[in-house]
């Protein structure tokens, strides 16, 4: 193999396993070199958390109580120690851990939340260490009936202090860690009667949609008292009828005025007129399952530190089959508000019970959202510019922005038969609304663009996996990173002769371009960046792809032509489409190009294949044309062939 064979071929080894081995890249391009100030160990004590705290508390300033067989990096050691001398306010640190083997390997990294106490009743994730500062627990320690129960200790010192997650790799353990089981606590009401709900229900030519919805929630719930609002934008008044004589059978106040669909406004017409102290806003598609689903909900909106209160819940599924998980918490991601774990089977624990305990989020779905209605009122109700997407996520924002928390009930649950009301988003008008939306969301919270603390930046943050996976680094998910654009006259394609093809002379790709979107990039102050993003792939056939570097070519409606540089991406689902491909692996591409380097109009593309061997450039047309406009979604569109 020549020098530059070699070369090539290293370059492509390293990316592919950078996807293959996300860990590893992910500890390569993390974690600090240094082995840490060994000399700070002086300060702390390494005590056994299985063993509890001891009779006589060692002669140290911190403690620290991991679990037998693994190890504390000196590093770690060293950031506690600066945390604890910097900010006399943390009295407990928290971090992240993995599993390390004999031979060294390292796999099965939790990457853990910010301090989330809701979370914490449900299912303890410190984990396997926890350092304490020992002035703290001393003058507790008398306190508790318990003193030497480390558990129990913890569960009273977190009341009184607010733990502090160190962002890293604190403790490496000789086995991944076994999931506690989860405990749902269902808080007693101020003065323990139960307060006034008022269901709130948007609904408009559903009637039996409507009625099934409503036989749940007067017949299947035991809550002793609550009020149904249905606010209706327009039926039919065939429709309007039935929604009139279905108030006999299930008492509720039917709200009828005629206006285009904005849930926002629809919910808030329904605040206005509802008499109770916690706000219920459900879908007309939802369906209740569990008699106890609101009086949990309801109990968790009214506590002092609560915001908004979400339900898990379920796709339809037949009563012998594992349900599928619809919503069970929003995540706010740099790509925006995402339902992880959506689509996933309930069954066993995934990432650590985050399917199964009730826990600390960034925002809930409002379909199913509770809130203490002074709460409600104090942030200004649904933002009424938000018609249809992102409405619940702002109002959520404004909650924890006001100092509430948000919380997710994993056992209050419902079936959710989703977008039958209004259908999907799936053509390009409601795309591009929903853009809009999406842009209007950050604007008005631009501090909360790609930080969640209730989701580590550690796991996957640029793409809309619904597993927590590694956020482990890709080109082209870096933050700034851009293709590199040059304009050139428009290129001849590459001569297709069957005897250049059998003379090995040209390349004959193969290829496929998968979608167009808009990519949107937030700084610091607020503003943003746009670029086109168009991904797919492509592979010249029967020729090692690391022989070539491949670019775009975009060809304009007025004759211009634009070079496009690509980042390549790992798609194993090509592989057995191209079965003799050498690299078919990471035959995939994406280019984020800024909205700025091309005019608005319609371009055809191409393929350009350059040969690390001579140089020489390959061309290809393809039969696909995309079409991009500023404030637009992108088009993608096939030639028509006579």
């Amino acid at each position: 193999m020549k020098d530059w064979e070699e070369k090539a071929k290293k370059e492509y080894d390293e990316e592919l396993n950078s996807y293959l081995f996300p860990y590893r890249q992910w500890i390569k391009d993390n974690e600090p070199f240094e082995a840490g100030d060994l000399s700070l160990m002086d300060h702390f004590a390494l005590l056994y958390y299985e063993k509890g705290i001891p009779d006589y508390l060692p002669d140290k300033d911190y403690l620290i109580f991991h679990k037998e067989y693994g190890k504390v990096p000196g590093i770690a050691i060293e950031k506690m120690y600066e945390v604890f001398k910097n900010d006399p306010e943390v009295n407990i640190i928290y971090g992240d851990e993995d599993v390390e083997t004999y031979k060294g390997d390292r796999h099965s990294p939790w990457f853990k939340p910010d301090w989330s106490p809701d979370t914490y009743e449900s299912l303890p994730y410190f984990g396997s260490l926890v350092a304490i500062r020992k002035s703290f627990i001393k003058d507790k320690i008398n306190q508790l009936r318990d003193p030497y129960d480390l558990d129990a200790v913890l569960e009273v010192l977190v009341r009184t202090t607010r733990p502090y997650h160190l962002d890293m790799i604190v403790y490496n353990g000789p086995a991944e860690i076994k999931d506690q089981e989860e405990k749902h606590i269902v808080p007693d009401f101020p003065g323990r009667k139960p307060v006034k709900v008022s269901v709130i229900i948007p609904s408009k030519d559903h009637p039996d949609m409507l009625e099934r919805c409503l036989i749940g929630i007067t017949s299947l719930t035991d809550y002793p008292d609550m009020e149904i609002l249905i606010i209706d934008n327009g039926s039919s008044e065939e429709n309007r009828k039935l929604y009139e004589k279905m108030k006999d059978v299930y008492h509720y106040e039917y709200v009828y005025e005629r206006m285009q669909f904005n849930f926002s406004r629809m919910c808030n017409i329904g605040a206005l007129r509802a008499s109770g102290e916690v706000l219920l806003f459900l879908n007309d598609d939802t369906e209740v399952i569990r008699r106890d689903w609101l009086s949990i909900m309801a109990a968790v909106a009214v506590q002092p530190h609560v915001g908004a209160v979400g339900a898990k819940l379920y796709y339809p599924y037949d009563r012998d089959e594992i349900p599928r998980i619809q919503h069970a918490g929003i995540t706010n991601t740099i790509l925006g508000p995402v339902h992880k774990m959506g689509g996933c089977r309930d069954t066993g624990s995934i990432y650590h019970g985050m399917n199964l305990c009730d826990r600390d989020v960034i925002a809930v779905t409002g379909a199913c959202l509770a809130v203490e209605k002074t709460k409600f009122n104090t942030v200004g109700g649904f933002f009424e510019e938000l018609v249809v997407a992102y409405n619940d996520v702002d109002l959520c924002f404004s909650l924890y922005e006001k100092g509430w928390l948000n919380v997710q009930r994993n056992d209050a649950v419902l079936i959710h038969h989703e977008s039958v009301s209004r259908g999907t988003d799936e053509s390009n008008e409601r795309k591009t609304r929903r853009m809009w939306e999406w842009l209007e969301l950050y604007k008005r919270h631009p501090g909360l663009y790609g930080r969640d603390p209730f989701y580590n930046k550690n796991l996957v943050q640029t793409r809309l996996d619904v597993d927590y996976n590694i956020n482990s680094a890709r080109d082209f998910e870096k933050k700034g990173a851009v293709s590199k654009v040059e304009e050139l006259s428009v290129p001849a394609e590459s001569p297709m002769g069957k005897l250049r093809r059998k003379l090995g002379l040209d390349i004959n790709p193969q290829y496929c371009i998968d979608s167009a979107d808009v990519y949107y990039e937030f700084t610091d102050d607020g503003s943003y960046s746009r670029q086109w993003k168009i991904e797919g792939w492509m592979a010249p056939v029967k020729q090692p792809i690391w022989e070539f570097e491949r670019k775009l070519l975009l060809i304009g409606e007025d004759g211009s032509a634009y070079l496009s540089e690509l980042f390549s991406k790992y798609r194993p689902d090509v592989k057995p489409v191209l079965k003799d491909q050498q690299g078919a692996d990471m035959a995939g591409f994406v280019a984020r190009i800024c909205v700025d380097d091309l005019k608005d109009g319609e371009y055809r593309i191409g393929l350009y294949f350059v040969s690390k061997k001579s140089g020489k450039p390959f061309v290809r047309y393809t039969d696909t044309f995309v079409k991009m406009a500023e404030g637009q979604i992108p088009v993608l569109r096939k030639e028509e062939r006579a």
